[in-house]
């Protein structure tokens, strides 16, 4: 004999389920998962120096429905540090403070049971300044009869850099990023990009700065100076061969047709206090005065051949 069920039965059974389902779901239940935070620096006089996720163990308990659809354990909450303790030159927040700034997050309907952590270190280090030079990374040659009058400057000078304690102290100067320029015959004044890419600073004063080379065109003499010697003593008398020295001068034109043998003054360059037996196979020489309106002057050949005898 077969029997007949009323589709309505089954329609019946499965609301059954539902409902047992939905009643059982709206009970208070406790979970323990992992959370997931973050931390903020407190203001600017600090700096975050990992900021990768960290996870706590919470347990928690709310009904099975807000845990369902609004679960705690899918985000990733940010921690404020402005309570943070500073402990052996660490900084940590305390377990009472990471509970109440994740109970504020999750709400009235959830309700945190216990953290299982200690106090959570934060990497966290405070922020120095100070002023460093800037080193031009320049590289010029120049155009024949070209030549730097002075020297390259760069402005400004230096710059105020801030970072962490640790990473300011191995900082003591910054480069420019390269400037390479060949066949000059111009003056060259331009910016030039400070390169702190890879140094983990926090800020710069300045990203710039701005080369100058003041290039000019000079003419070159060469004159016939003569040798000036020291009177020594123990009746010793120095002779040097040839007794002038050919200095060669760089400057502009005009400069150089003003000029002559006795605006430059040569002489040897060795102490004889120290002693006759301490004097080299040749001696050097160098320069006593020269005009301070040129360009470059330098010997064409700085060492000379000696004598000593006695008068």
């Amino acid at each position: 004999m077969k029997y007949k069920v009323d589709p309505k039965f089954f329609v019946f059974l499965a609301l059954s389920i539902v409902l047992w389902q939905f009643t059982n779901l709206a009970k208070p239940v406790s979970v323990s998962k992992l959370v997931n935070v973050t931390f903020k620096a407190p203001d600017e006089d600090y700096q975050l120096i990992d900021d990768s996720v960290v996870s706590i163990e919470t347990r928690v308990t709310s009904t099975g429905l807000r845990l369902l659809f609004n679960s705690p354990y899918n985000k990733v909450y940010s921690l404020s540090t402005e309570s943070m303790v500073e402990s052996d030159d660490q900084f940590v927040l305390l377990p009472s403070d990471i509970e109440s700034q994740l109970q504020k997050e999750f709400g009235e309907a959830i309700a945190i049971e216990k953290i299982f952590t200690a106090e959570l270190e934060i990497p966290l280090a405070r922020i120095a300044s100070k002023k460093v030079p800037v080193i031009p990374d320049v590289s010029i040659s120049y155009k024949q009869n070209y030549i730097l009058k002075g020297a390259l400057s760069v402005s400004p000078d230096s710059i105020r850099i801030s970072a962490p304690e640790s990473t300011l102290t191995a900082i003591n100067a910054l480069n420019t990023v390269p400037l390479k320029k060949d066949n000059v015959s111009v003056s060259i004044n331009q910016p030039l990009a400070i390169d702190y890419s890879d140094l983990g600073l926090s800020t710069v004063e300045k990203t710039e700065v701005t080369i100058n080379a003041e290039v000019v065109r000079f003419s070159e003499m060469v004159y016939e100076v003569p040798i000036l010697l020291p009177e020594l003593e123990n009746g010793m008398r120095l002779a040097v061969f040839p007794p002038s020295a050919q200095v060669v001068c760089k400057a502009p034109a005009e400069v150089l047709k003003a000029l002559d043998s006795g605006a430059f003054g040569v002489t040897v360059d060795f102490d004889f206090s120290q002693g006759i037996d301490l004097l080299p196979s040749r001696l050097p020489l160098k320069f006593s005065y020269s005009p301070s309106d040129v360009l470059e002057v330098f010997f064409s050949n700085d060492r000379v051949n000696y004598i000593l005898e006695k008068q």
